[in-house]
């Protein structure tokens, strides 16, 4: 099974790294947090934060803002740690909503950019997939004013992801911006793999694998509603999601609680129905190539978990 797995890997990563990495981010690591340096518990704290506004009026270029703003970001996020980690849940939400700001002046800089020619999406897309996941491991042994404000924090950092890759499909390039997405699903199948040791943290990860299994459709969505041709598009979300289901359907053999079945079960039925979406597009301009007409349902699935699939989808039995 390791075996089928590092294949399955490496063919999703041929599909989805054809882009080298940001500066920023460095690639699929997981997020290293900066010293905090002065938090908001301190006196002093006010001086930072001006010092920083400073520092993002005077940035050369709107993409050097985004990269600025972003760094800034991951600063308030190592603030928020160290705050919670010392039980300073005030000073914590105050961090949180300087994060905000941050990421509000990133936004609206990659979109000034755009207007410029000036493409930083992935820059803001692969930095905000590490910014939602560390929102989502933040402790839940904190007031409900807090878990509200990073909350919306996280919500807040989707949707800039969501904005960036709709820019950019909407902008002209929907191949990238499915290969973007297709990346940030790629880390999401990461972390399912490696949550089948520990069952009770796969929610997240579905979670996330499954909203990117979406938004993949939107984007094809805005690419054809501004009519232009999404062959690639479709053919590149095809070949992934077949192996995307045979991984799945690889977890799925490993845990054993019903619940934690229930849930990949239920990403598989998403994955199932994107396909069928993305093989009916293909066939009507007949360019289904090597893509199977059926949805390409993992053998090694109990005989009724693969009937649930099959009428998940298109209802064929």
């Amino acid at each position: 099974m390791k075996k089928l797995s590092i294949v399955l890997l490496t063919g999703i990563l041929a599909l989805t790294f054809c882009f080298s990495g940001a500066a920023y981010a460095q690639g699929d690591e997981e997020l290293q947090l900066p010293n905090p340096g002065i938090t908001p518990d301190s006196p002093f704290y006010f001086a930072d934060i001006w010092g920083e506004r400073i520092g993002l009026f005077f940035a050369f270029g709107e993409d050097a803002k985004v990269e600025k703003a972003l760094g800034y970001a991951e600063e308030r996020l190592a603030e928020v740690d160290a705050m919670l980690a010392q039980n300073k849940v005030k000073a914590a939400i105050k961090a949180t909503k300087e994060y905000n700001n941050c990421l509000t002046v990133a936004t609206q800089a990659m979109q000034r950019a755009g207007e410029k020619g000036i493409d930083t999406t992935e820059t803001v897309a692969l930095a905000t997939a590490k910014h939602i996941r560390f929102f989502g491991n933040v402790p839940d042994n904190i007031t409900e004013n807090a878990k509200g404000v990073i909350t919306q924090a996280r919500e807040r950092a989707i949707t800039c992801q969501e904005t960036a890759l709709c820019s950019l499909a909407a902008q002209g390039d929907p191949e990238k911006a499915i290969r973007l997405n297709l990346r940030l699903m790629e880390q999401q199948l990461n972390r399912i793999m490696l949550s089948a040791e520990e069952p009770e943290t796969l929610r997240l990860p579905l979670q996330e694998f499954e909203r990117l299994n979406n938004l993949g459709q939107e984007i094809s969505q805005i690419a054809k509603g501004l009519g232009q041709d999404t062959t690639t598009v479709d053919q590149l979300v095809g070949q992934a999601t077949a192996n995307h289901l045979a991984l799945l359907a690889e977890v799925h053999g490993q845990v054993q609680g019903q619940a934690q079945q229930q849930a990949i079960e239920n990403a598989m039925q998403v994955c199932v129905k994107n396909y069928e979406t993305v093989v009916t597009a293909l066939k009507e301009k007949d360019m289904l190539g090597e893509l199977s007409e059926d949805p390409p349902i993992p053998e090694e699935l109990p005989e009724n978990v693969k009937q649930k699939m099959s009428a998940g989808g298109s209802g064929r039995k």
